[in-house]
């Protein structure tokens, strides 16, 4: 690296994604100058025909968009869903009955702070990304610089030296959200935990003649889960879910590669009728899945968040609600250390970090990752185990625990920090 530094920032956010924008403006809070680089040249277009991605926002994360002003950006108003209902599919188990019911009404009666009137909001990610893009133009503190790109980055004692476009920055914090292939994470030397669950899961949007009610749809399959999550009506007046079909690697491309018709048949053989005719969208999309996990989440100046610190089996639907976690308690740090006239990068924000993120990261994927072990397994006494202590939670598991279930979910393992509460920073004097 050359010795001439061209600029100096406090806190510098590498990668400008779901992950990025999200920390960009949750830190925008504490008062701090910020820098959000993006290495697209321009602002995103809409890109719904190409990523069919959608997110189901735990309430709490719900409340954290709400008060920084997404959710009234969204140009969809999101989607409730008010129920969830698990079963297992036929080829898992050989017994009748079983499964598990959530519903939201239960979060109103069983210690939540105050009753949430969903489980869960859908919104799509193009949607949710454009929204973030549009509030951020509003932030005097946040600025984002597109097209630029770190190709190197050295931690000094003054701070985190970056190269972007060939020249030097030195920044007190950077914030590594440049996804599951973080350069970042790589200048740092963090090592990653990585299983590779050869398996990708099909995305799409789909119609369907019988009302989903709001009810998502989780089926436990022996290659892995299918999910039909509720997104209202479209112009048309039908109903429209969205998909998330796991299967082994080649199956899934196989099915990917079949005539709408086709893939339709194949996917009501797997509901089995419960939503009616059904109808495909659009042409689904092919996402490979892994498991991944950073060693480390925080290094002197320096976190990580997103994707470049953990990428955890969908099955759950907890992967964004993960990430946005991040985000709140680092904006909660960092509002706290500054203060108290600390820097963005003092050790009460990073190490305090690390210890909350990597512990909520790691039980999320140990529970995502024994999950998916757990109904992969065609062990017939273990079948019949996993079937009948689903048939016993469902009609024995008092409400307490399947709230505090819910709870955990949606907050993690501490105590939720201001921004997952619906309470805004202000750092006005």
């Amino acid at each position: 690296m050359s010795s001439q530094i061209s600029e100096k920032c406090e806190i510098v956010i590498v990668g400008a994604g779901l992950a990025g924008y999200a920390a960009a403006i949750a830190l925008a809070g504490t008062g701090a100058d910020i820098v959000l680089l993006d290495r697209a040249s321009k602002v995103s277009e809409d890109v719904s025909t190409t990523d069919p991605r959608t997110t189901a926002l735990s309430p709490s994360s719900f409340k954290m968009l709400t008060c920084l002003d997404i959710v009234a950006a969204l140009h969809e108003d999101p989607k409730p869903i008010a129920a969830m209902k698990i079963t297992e599919a036929a080829s898992v188990t050989k017994w009748p009955g079983g499964g598990l019911d959530f519903e939201a009404a239960n979060n109103a009666t069983n210690g939540a702070e105050d009753g949430d009137e969903a489980l869960a909001y859908m919104v799509r990610n193009h949607d949710l990304l454009a929204a973030f893009e549009k509030v951020s133009q509003s932030l005097p503190n946040l600025s984002i610089r597109k097209g630029q790109s770190v190709t190197d980055a050295v931690q000094t004692s003054q701070g985190m030296r970056l190269t972007v476009n060939g020249d030097e920055m030195l920044c007190d914090l950077v914030v590594a959200c440049d996804g599951r292939q973080s350069l970042v994470r790589d200048f740092l030397g963090i090592r990653m935990i990585n299983r590779d669950y050869h398996r990708a899961a099909l995305v799409t949007d789909f119609s369907h003649s019988l009302p989903h009610n709001n009810i998502a749809r989780q089926i436990f399959r022996t290659d892995g889960p299918l999910a039909c999550l509720p997104l209202g009506q479209n112009a048309d007046g039908e109903y429209v879910s969205s998909l998330v079909w796991v299967e082994k690697t080649k199956t899934a491309k196989n099915l990917a590669a079949l005539s709408p018709e086709r893939f339709a048949h194949a996917l009501s053989e797997q509901l089995d009728g419960a939503l009616g005719d059904i109808g495909v969208l659009h042409a689904p999309h092919c996402f490979a899945l892994s498991l991944i996990l950073a060693e480390n989440y925080a290094a002197p100046h320096a976190v990580l968040l997103g994707d470049a610190a953990h990428v955890i089996h969908p099955l759950a639907g907890q992967g964004y609600n993960l990430t946005l976690r991040d985000a709140a308690i680092l904006a909660e740090h960092v509002f706290e250390a500054k203060r108290l006239g600390l820097k963005a990068c003092d050790m009460s924000v990073t190490e305090t970090y690390e210890l909350n993120r990597r512990a909520d990261a790691f039980a999320m994927a140990s529970l995502t990752d024994g999950l998916h072990r757990l109904f992969g397994a065609s062990f017939l006494p273990l079948s019949w185990a996993r079937h009948v202590g689903m048939g016993l939670l469902n009609n024995a598991l008092p409400k307490s625990v399947e709230g505090a279930a819910q709870r955990y979910a949606d907050r993690g393992v501490s105590q939720p920090p201001r921004l997952l509460r619906g309470t805004k920073l202000d750092a006005t004097p």
